[in-house]
C-alpha cells in the first residue's frame, strides 16, 4: 500500500491521510489545484479514478467551464458556469438574456461570497422574500434556480438528496393601471429630491444609500417623462447610447435650430421591434440623465455637451453597482405614508401609467403613443381607456348635464355653477335666446 504520497504523472498524484482508509487525488489543471476524495481504499482503483478525474477536469477546461477548487465552492462560481453553458448553446433564445440579467443583477449580488454549503432552502427563501415579483419575473427566477440545481447535480458537486428545495413563491398581484393623482405626484416631486437626507433611527444614510437615492430622484423624472418600463428597458442603457441630432426649421422667416436627443430601446418587451424602438427624450429627461452623470462621475467635468460620450451604464453608481430602485422607491412611499403625506399604493410603474394617461388626455394619437412606449393600440385601449370616464366633458355627456349653459348662468349671477344643482339640465330654446342676450350685454360691459 502507498504510505503517504505517490506521484502518477506531472500535476497528478494520489495520497492517503493519516488515520484515513480512503485515497485522495491531487490534480492541477490550468493553474488550479484540486484535492478530491476518491472514496476508495483499493490502490489500483484509486489510481484509475485519479486518471479518470483528471481527464474529466481537463475536458471541462477545454469547454471553458469553471474548474472549482476543492476547499470552497461559491454560488457565484456555479452561476458563472451556468451562464457559460447558456452562451455555448448553438441557438440563442431571447429568454437567455433575461436569465443572464437576473443572474447578474439579482441572484449573484444576493449570494455574493455564499458557499455552496450555505446555499440552503432558507437562504433561497430569504432571497425571494426580499423581491417584489410579477408572475413573469417569478417564473424567470424559478427557472434560474432550477438551472443552478441541475448543474450542481449533473456535475456531482452536491448529491441529489442535498439539493435545496425551491420554496413556494407568491407573485405580486397584477398591478392596476393607476396613474399618480395630481396631489400625490406633487407631494412625491417635492419630497423625493430630499429623501437622501432622511435619517433612520437617528442615523444618517451612508454614502452608498445617499447616491442610490439621488439617482432614484433623477430616474423617477426620466420614467415620468418617457413612459419606459422599469427594469430591463432602461437598466441596460449607456450614456453613449443617446444620440444627438440637429433639427432646423423656419419660423417667421427666422432659422430656428435645436438639438433632439434620441435613444434606442433594445431590451425588455421589444419583441415586436426587430431592432428595438427609437424614442425622443424631453429636455426634462435629458437634464435628469445629465444630473445622474454628474452624481456618478464626479471626477469628470460633466456637461450637457459631453455626457453622451461616457460609456458607463446610466444607472450604474460611482462604485459600480445598480440598485434595485423599485425597493428604494417603496421605502420612499412607505416614508410618505408614515408621515400621512400620501395614502395610495404606487410603484415606479405608475410613472408609465401616468405618461400614457397624460398623453391620451392631451389628445396625442393613440397609435403614436403605442409606438413610443412599445405597446399596442389594443393594449392601451384595454388598460387605459378608463381615463375618459374621469374627464368632466365625458361625465357631462353621459349624465346629460348642460355644463356650458349652467356655467354661463353662474357668471351672470356671480355664483358658483354648483349652486345650480336643482336647475333642469336642458334649457328651452326661448331660455337659451334670453340667456345669450343677457350674456352679450354682460360681456359688453365686463371686458
Amino acid at each position: 500500500m502507498v504510505a503517504k504520497y505517490e506521484r502518477l504523472a506531472k500535476n497528478l498524484a494520489i495520497y492517503r491521510l493519516k488515520n484515513s482508509k480512503n485515497f485522495y487525488a491531487r490534480i492541477r489543471v490550468n493553474g488550479v489545484e484540486i484535492k478530491r476524495s476518491l472514496k476508495v481504499a483499493d490502490e489500483d482503483e484509486a489510481k484509475f479514478r485519479a486518471w479518470e478525474l483528471r481527464s474529466e477536469l481537463e475536458n471541462r477546461n477545454k469547454q471553458g467551464l469553471t474548474i472549482l477548487a476543492n476547499k470552497k465552492v461559491y454560488v457565484e462560481d456555479i452561476i458563472n458556469s451556468v451562464i457559460i453553458q447558456l452562451d455555448s448553446k448553438k441557438i440563442q433564445l431571447q429568454i437567455y438574456k433575461d436569465y443572464k440579467t437576473v443572474f447578474s443583477n439579482f441572484i449573484i449580488p444576493f449570494f455574493k461570497n455564499v458557499e455552496i454549503v450555505d446555499f440552503t432552502t432558507k437562504k433561497i427563501r430569504d432571497y425571494f422574500d426580499g423581491q417584489e415579483l410579477s408572475i413573469t419575473r417569478k417564473n424567470i427566477n424559478k427557472t434560474c434556480f432550477k438551472m443552478i440545481f441541475d448543474y450542481l447535480e449533473e456535475e456531482k458537486i452536491v448529491k441529489k438528496n442535498d439539493i435545496p428545495v425551491l420554496p413556494k413563491i407568491k407573485a405580486m398581484k397584477i398591478e392596476t393601471r393607476d396613474a399618480f393623482n395630481g396631489d400625490d405626484l406633487a407631494m412625491i416631486l417635492e419630497h423625493l429630491p430630499k429623501f437622501y437626507e432622511v435619517e433612520k433611527n437617528g442615523r444618517k444614510a451612508n454614502f452608498k444609500t445617499v447616491e442610490y437615492r439621488k439617482i432614484l430622484n433623477e430616474y423617477f423624472i426620466i420614467l415620468l417623462e418617457t413612459g419606459v418600463r422599469t427594469g430591463e428597458e432602461f437598466i441596460n442603457l449607456h450614456f453613449n447610447d443617446i444620440k444627438k441630432k440637429k433639427h432646423s426649421y423656419y419660423k417667421d422667416n427666422l432659422l430656428i435650430e435645436n438639438d433632439n436627443y434620441l435613444v434606442k430601446i433594445t431590451k425588455g418587451k421589444t419583441k415586436k421591434y426587430s431592432s428595438g424602438r427609437v424614442i425622443a427624450l424631453s429636455s426634462k429627461a435629458i437634464n435628469a440623465i445629465v444630473n445622474i452623470a454628474k452624481i456618478t462621475q464626479q471626477d469628470k467635468n460633466i456637461t450637457i455637451d459631453n455626457f453622451i460620450y461616457s460609456d458607463k451604464l446610466i444607472l450604474e453608481t460611482s462604485f459600480g453597482k445598480i440598485a434595485e430602485f423599485s425597493d428604494i422607491f417603496k421605502q420612499f412611499t412607505d416614508y410618505l405614508k408614515e408621515n400621512n403625506l400620501i395614502n395610495t399604493h404606487y410603484t415606479l410603474y405608475s410613472c408609465r401609467h401616468t405618461f400614457i394617461t397624460k398623453r391620451l388626455m392631451q389628445g396625442v394619437d393613440i397609435y403614436l403613443i403605442a409606438k413610443y412606449v412599445g405597446s399596442s393600440v389594443e393594449m392601451i385601449e384595454k388598460h387605459y381607456d378608463s381615463y375618459k370616464l374621469s374627464q368632466q366633458a365625458h361625465i357631462d355627456s353621459l349624465t346629460d348635464f348642460n355644463r356650458s349653459e349652467l356655467e354661463l348662468k353662474a357668471i351672470l349671477n356671480n355664483v358658483s355653477y354648483t349652486d345650480y344643482d336643482d336647475v333642469p339640465p336642458d334649457l328651452t330654446e326661448e331660455e337659451k335666446i334670453s340667456l345669450d342676450k343677457q350674456a352679450e350685454e354682460f360681456f359688453k360691459y365686463n371686458k
